[in-house]
């Protein structure tokens, strides 16, 4: 997969996501996602690259203390886009979910995951 497939794949799954988390939490990160990505495509999976691929392993291992620990919202308020980042962190939905969402939602963050490790090798490799 190329670097703009790897990109649009990305945006689509978490494009999805965020739709199916509207009932909780409503459109505006929805919204803002879309008018995002009509900017600048790239931004989503930069800040995912940065502000949720240093906590790879507890998202492949399903720990449920990314969502609970507070530094970690506390790092991701500081990021430019707050919004995405919040949105990335979930804490508030994941604890209301029921156990069927809850695995949903780490497929998500796992593809994501995935995505993101795939789009930082390909950088990688446009870089050498």
């Amino acid at each position: 997969m190329s670097k703009v497939e790897t990109i649009k794949e990305f945006n689509m799954i978490l494009g999805t996501f965020l739709k199916q988390t509207t009932p909780l939490v409503g459109t505006q990160y929805s919204y803002y996602f879309k008018k995002l990505i009509r900017i600048n495509s790239t931004q989503p999976i930069k800040e995912f690259c940065t502000n949720v691929l240093p906590y790879r392993q507890q998202i492949m291992d399903k720990d449920e203390t990314y969502f609970s620990n507070d530094s970690t919202c506390e790092e991701l308020i500081k990021g430019e886009y707050y919004q995405l980042s919040n949105v990335l962190k979930l804490k508030s939905i994941y604890y209301k979910a029921d156990d069927t969402t809850k695995e949903e939602i780490w497929s998500y963050f796992q593809a994501l995951v995935l995505l993101s490790e795939q789009y930082t090798q390909l950088k990688q490799k446009l870089k050498k």
